[in-house]
């Protein structure tokens, strides 16, 4: 049953997801013109967090509460009605929440941020996942994705998402275990450096899992130290490797010794020999060992920028490359009139995307096939391809900063196409890094 109710009679709802109602001028006009058109659906006041069982003021009984159409009585008030259409239902508390969350999710009107918190009011009045997907309509599945959410600082999450941030961005954040690290890139999330956090974080978690697994391994043998002193190099593991630690066929009449770093962990044994290294000698084994350290973490960033420009072309459409058709076209005849480098088709067919896990050996009519689905984008992936190699660094063999007017030419490439470069690539490209400025002091 319809039922025009007083606007000062109905309330709105105190838990409602939805914090923000957005700006209310266009409605207003539209209703002040039309009226309203759709009826708001309401509940009696006390139905409301089982308020029956406390209201003792009998003139609250004709008051009413809205679970659909809060936008609509905010409009209505601004529009200055003084009655509004209403379907008067009853249902329990979490049917109220759980329509609240439904209408509002299909209109795509609730934030993340949101989501997650009506989803936790649930919890908290009893509700299962199975619940809130029955009530909602949503998948287990898509409800236990929002409800990891929960598991993140809920401020800083509220603040990504006035960074525009999406779901996708929050489903890349479950690749990080570390709940702190996880929120530390939840900072990031929304700007133009979360994609390279989120790289680094999931490096540096492969880093700390593989160091474990080395230093288990040493310890079989071998003790760990913070000192070198008079102790003889043996061998470097690097906690980005798959090699596996080989006990020394001496390791019971000679004592072993490791030192745990974050790149890579050090094997010593005792120097057993009569003359010991001098000052200078052990100064400078020092400074070796830190401009390899060193160079290992500029290789690591330098893989990690590749692997973030390789992924933005994989992203992108034909549309987009055939907007974009005449930077492509630009970009393929520097490449061809550049330096020579030649295509392999394993790495042609990665990079579009082509399935050539049951080839043994990958031919040209493998790929060619391929081609007039997206020529477009093809011709674009080819290109870049061409121009951008795992080889490209802004460093020299030993280190130091060395500008690269090839890579300059790349990331100039993808900006036109959209790319967004983080802090840290711009910074090894100017030279102003922080690994440039210690090689520097040395």
């Amino acid at each position: 049953m319809i039922k025009f109710i007083e606007i000062d009679k109905i309330y709105s709802h105190p838990d409602n997801p939805r914090k923000d109602l957005g700006d209310l001028t266009e409605l207003a006009e539209s209703i002040e013109i039309s009226g309203i058109l759709q009826n708001l659906t309401v509940i009696p006041w006390f139905s409301v967090g089982n308020r029956k069982e406390i209201c003792t003021d009998e003139s609250m009984e004709d008051k009413y509460t809205v679970v659909i159409g809060h936008r609509r009585l905010a409009a209505a008030k601004l529009a200055g009605l003084e009655e509004v259409p209403c379907a008067i239902v009853d249902m329990d508390h979490k049917t109220q929440v759980a329509t609240m969350l439904l209408e509002n999710m299909q209109r795509s009107d609730l934030t993340a941020y949101e989501q997650a918190q009506g989803f936790q009011m649930m919890l908290d009045l009893g509700e299962s996942v199975a619940g809130i997907s029955e009530k909602t309509g949503f998948s287990k599945g898509t409800v236990r994705s929002r409800m990891k959410l929960l598991e993140l600082d809920q401020e800083k999450l509220k603040e990504s998402t006035q960074r525009g941030a999406t779901l996708m961005d929050y489903a890349e954040l479950e690749k990080i275990e570390d709940i702190e690290l996880r929120n530390k890139v939840l900072e990031k999330v929304g700007t133009d450096d979360f994609n390279w956090s989120l790289r680094d974080a999931i490096d540096k978690e492969k880093r700390k899992k593989r160091s474990s697994e080395l230093i288990e391994q040493l310890s079989e043998f071998a003790t760990e130290v913070d000192s070198r002193s008079n102790l003889r190099y043996v061998k470097s593991y690097g906690t980005n490797s798959d090699e596996t630690v080989e006990e020394p066929n001496d390791a019971d009449t000679t004592k072993y010794f490791y030192e745990a770093g974050l790149y890579f962990i050090t094997l010593y044994k005792e120097n057993i020999e009569t003359e010991k290294s001098t000052e200078a000698d052990e100064e400078e084994r020092i400074k070796r060992e830190k401009r390899e350290a060193r160079k290992v973490k500029l290789n690591e960033i330098s893989d990690r920028a590749y692997k973030l420009r390789a992924d933005f072309i994989k992203s992108l459409s034909n549309t987009k490359a055939r907007k974009n058709m005449e930077t492509v076209i630009e970009a393929s005849l520097f490449a061809n009139t550049g330096s020579g480098i030649c295509i392999e088709y394993e790495d042609l067919a990665e990079i579009m995307g082509i399935d050539i896990s049951d080839k043994d050996d990958i031919e040209w009519n493998d790929i060619v096939g391929h081609i007039w689905k997206q020529p477009e984008l093809y011709l674009l992936q080819a290109t870049y391809h061409q121009l951008d190699s795992t080889s490209e660094r802004y460093f020299d063999w030993n280190g130091r900063y060395d500008s690269n007017e090839d890579l300059d030419y790349v990331y100039d490439f993808l900006q036109k196409l959209g790319y967004k470069m983080s802090e840290e690539e711009k910074q090894l490209q100017d030279g102003t890094h922080e690994l440039f400025k210690s090689e520097e002091e040395n």
